[in-house]
């Protein structure tokens, strides 16, 4: 035979039904007292993504400059392509109109 369930000390106190205080801030916390925000601008994918890490210089790997740009170049052409993949999958991607109209 089964035995009779207990109902526990926190299941008890939980279904009282009213807010305590540390709820109702934990709730604004996390909720705050606004609405959602505006939806933000759309995102413009760049046509040269090392152009930003290129301006601070080569990498000082004495030596092995060429294969450390070439490694490096590789790396932000991926995180372009993914960061515009993510975008576009948001319906984010912008394009010339969307840039102008900023």
């Amino acid at each position: 035979m089964s035995r009779r369930r207990r109902n526990s000390r926190t299941r008890r106190l939980s279904d009282t039904g009213t807010e305590n205080e540390a709820e109702r801030e934990t709730k604004s916390f996390w909720h705050g007292v606004n609405g959602m925000p505006d939806s933000p601008a759309k995102i413009q994918v760049t046509e040269q993504p090392a152009s930003v890490i290129r301006s601070l210089g080569s990498a000082p790997l004495t030596g092995q400059e060429t294969v450390t740009e070439h490694y490096f170049e590789a790396v932000y052409q991926r995180s372009v392509a993914l960061a515009s993949a993510i975008a576009a999958s948001a319906e984010m991607l912008g394009d010339d109109e969307d840039e102008q109209k900023g």
